[in-house]
């Protein structure tokens, strides 16, 4: 890129703030550290955090982004990511926080992508509504978990997602159907299309209240018992291998307790890193590294990790 094109991007980047500021729909930070927006308590600066009110705000700011030419960062409850240490240039979009509209009809939920997972599940079974007893007691938004296809204990997201709206870069909104969504294993084609998810769709079937809420109390409580659920994380660090447990492999490898600086592999859950204070995006990373190593010249399996990187990981 010649060194003149810096410079501009700067200017455009400034404009573009000044105009997403005037919209009071609109949370407008710059310099904000998004280690303070990630469960894991890691990450450097973005150079401006956008947190929309509602999708109508979303969607104006995705307008304006796309006038000064600004592709965004999008950030859900910051549960399943680790953020490189230099941060992110330019724009995050984060959903949680204001895309939390949630309307129920018979059967049916319409969800805004940064509505908690947790609080979704409890208002199902407030309602007698059965499907997502499997999400009980895992962290993060609406948005984040259909994008990853979270899942647990036989279900996953896919089987009640009836539909996923989405963004566009140009503000408009696209509604897919779970086959254009690309649902597989902890994973979706909506990580790659550069898309705002905004709302999602969700069908579950009737039950009653006592009888979902009981469920989810019993995978809330092996989830504590099994799980450091206490301690700043992102979650399982590995898909499961075909056949097999990463958690299982890592410990037999004596993986756990394994440290580089203050990122540590859990004592309670060989799959988790923790943050014991101050760890850094660079020593999860190299903890990563040592992990699938030793499991690869043990069993030859090579793990595949499940938490999404975001910003440049290559800056020092």
């Amino acid at each position: 890129m010649p060194p003149g094109d810096f410079p501009a991007m700067d200017a455009a980047l400034a404009e573009a703030t000044q105009r997403l500021r005037v919209d009071d729909g609109l949370t407008v930070l710059t310099d904000a550290v998004l280690a303070e927006h990630t469960s894991f308590g890691i990450g450097g600066p973005a150079d401006v955090l956008v947190i929309p009110r509602n999708v109508r705000a979303a969607l104006r700011a995705l307008r304006i982004l796309h006038d000064f030419g600004l592709a965004p960062v999008f950030l859900g409850n910051g549960t399943n990511v680790l953020v490189s240490d230099a941060g992110i240039r330019g724009v995050v979009l984060k959903a949680a926080g204001g895309l939390t509209d949630v309307s129920l009809q018979g059967e049916s939920l319409t969800v805004g992508s940064g509505a908690s997972l947790a609080a979704i599940c409890h208002l199902a079974a407030d309602s007698g509504l059965s499907g997502l007893e499997f999400a009980a007691g895992i962290p993060g938004s609406v948005g984040g978990a259909v994008i990853m296809n979270a899942g647990a204990h036989g279900g996953e997201m896919a089987q009640v997602v009836t539909w996923v709206e989405v963004a566009t870069p140009t503000g408009d909104l696209l509604r897919l159907t779970p086959e254009e969504a690309g649902f597989s294993y902890r994973q979706s084609a909506l990580r790659e299309r550069g898309q705002l998810v905004a709302r999602v769709g969700l069908r579950l079937v009737p039950s009653t209240a006592t009888s979902v809420h009981s469920r989810m109390c019993e995978i809330i409580q092996e989830r504590c018992a099994k799980q450091p659920v206490a301690a700043r994380s992102a979650g399982c660090i590995f898909k499961r291998p075909p056949g097999d447990y990463a958690g299982r492999l890592i410990e037999a490898v004596a993986g756990k307790g394994l440290r580089v600086g203050d990122a540590e592999v859990s004592s309670k859950h060989a799959n988790f890193v923790v943050n014991r204070g101050h760890a850094r995006a660079r020593d999860v990373l190299e903890l990563i590294r040592l992990i699938q190593q030793k499991v690869h010249d043990e069993f030859g399996v090579d793990l595949e990790t499940e938490i999404c990187l975001l910003g440049d990981h290559n800056s020092r």
